[in-house]
C-alpha cells in the first residue's frame, strides 16, 4: 500500500509540474504556456515568504515544517528520520505544490523539444459539455520516456478559463485519471483513479494579512488493502506566517565539497548506485551515494544511502 502512496505521490508531482509548464510557444506548446501565465496558485504579489506547521495524520507526533520564498520554491523539514515521518514530509511535499507553492516549470526539469517529445492538439468535449482542447504528449524514444518518467500525457484543457480539467497520465506502474475542480482561481478539488485505487483530494484555504493560505487537505483512499490509517489522510496547517524572515540556513546551498551536483534525483542516483555495484565499479556507487547524502538529505533514499557507503571498503 504504500507504493501506491509513492506512485500517487509521484502522479501529483507530475500534475503540478504540467500545471506550472513553460516552453517556448510553438504548436501544443501555446496552449502549455498560456497555462503558464494564468495558473499561478499562492503566489500573489506582495507574498515575499511563507512559513507554516504542517501535520499529517500519517505520522501525528511529526512537525513538519513549510518554508517558501518568491524564486526560491518551497523547503519542508521533519523531526526524525523514520519510515512514517518521511512518509508525512512527502505527502506535505506533493500537496503544498498543488496549492500553487514552489512549483518548479517543467522547463526547469525537463528539456522538451520536438527532437524528443511528439505533441499533437485537438477539440474535445467533457461529459459534463464543456469544451476542451486535448493536448497529448508522448517522448519519442524509451530513454526519453525514462527520463521524463512518463509515457503518455494527455491533458484536457479549459481554454476559456485557461485551466486543466483532467489529465490521463501513463506512467510505468500503469495510467492514472485526474479531474479538478476550482474554486476562486485555486484547485479545491481532486479526483484520482491509479493502480486500482481511487482517491478524492479536496484542498481549503485560509486568509493571514490579506494573503490565501492553505488551510487543509483531506485525501479519502478507496480500494483493495487499503490500511485503516491510510483511508483518510488529512494534513493541516497553522502557526502560518507571510512575509517572515526565513533563516539562511533553509535555503544553503549543501556543502559539496568535491561532490559534483547531480542531474537525476534521488531515487535515480540510487538505482544508479546499485547497478555500479552489481557491476564492480565501487567508486562510481559511492559517488552516487554521496550525491544523494550531500544535495538530497532529507529525501527517503538518503538513509540507506548513508548506511551503504559506511559498508563500501573506503
Amino acid at each position: 500500500m504504500k507504493q501506491k502512496l509513492v506512485v500517487l505521490s509521484g502522479v501529483l508531482g507530475l500534475i503540478a509540474l504540467f500545471i506550472g509548464y513553460t516552453i517556448a510557444a510553438d504548436d501544443a506548446f501555446s496552449v502549455l504556456e498560456q497555462l503558464e501565465k494564468n495558473y499561478v496558485g499562492l503566489e500573489k504579489p506582495g507574498l515575499d515568504t511563507l512559513i507554516a506547521k504542517a501535520k499529517c495524520s500519517l505520522s501525528p507526533q511529526a512537525d513538519v515544517m513549510v518554508y517558501w520564498a518568491k524564486g526560491k520554491g518551497v523547503k519542508t523539514k521533519v523531526e526524525g528520520n523514520g519510515p512514517e515521518s518521511m512518509m508525512a514530509k512527502q505527502m506535505v511535499d506533493g500537496f503544498v505544490k498543488l496549492t500553487g507553492l514552489g512549483m518548479k516549470k517543467t522547463s526547469e526539469q525537463y528539456n522538451f523539444t520536438k527532437d524528443n517529445v511528439k505533441t499533437t492538439s485537438e477539440s474535445a468535449t467533457l461529459k459534463d459539455g464543456t469544451k476542451v482542447t486535448q493536448l497529448t504528449i508522448v517522448p519519442k524514444e524509451e530513454k526519453e520516456a525514462k527520463k521524463f518518467e512518463f509515457s503518455k500525457i494527455i491533458m484536457m484543457v479549459d481554454t476559456k478559463e485557461w485551466v486543466i480539467r483532467q489529465s490521463k497520465i501513463t506512467t510505468k506502474e500503469g495510467e492514472a485519471i485526474v479531474d479538478f475542480e476550482y474554486k476562486d482561481g485555486l484547485i479545491a478539488k481532486m479526483s484520482m483513479t491509479s493502480l486500482g485505487t481511487t482517491a478524492m483530494i479536496t484542498n481549503t484555504y485560509s486568509t493571514v494579512d490579506k494573503f490565501t493560505v492553505p488551510a487543509n487537505t483531506e485525501m479519502s483512499m478507496a480500494g483493495k488493502n487499503i490500511p485503516d490509517n491510510m483511508k483518510k489522510i488529512t494534513i493541516s496547517y497553522s502557526d502560518v506566517q507571510v512575509n517572515a524572515k526565513i533563516p539562511d540556513e533553509i535555503f544553503a546551498e549543501p556543502k559539496s565539497g568535491d561532490v559534483p551536483k547531480p542531474a537525476e534525483n534521488a531515487p535515480q542516483l540510487f538505482q544508479q548506485a546499485q547497478q555500479a555495484m552489481q557491476k564492480g565499479d565501487m567508486e562510481t556507487a559511492k559517488l552516487k551515494l554521496k550525491q544523494i547524502v550531500t544535495y538530497y538529505p532529507d529525501d527517503p533514499m538518503a538513509k540507506p544511502a548513508e548506511m551503504m557507503l559506511k559498508q563500501l571498503p573506503k
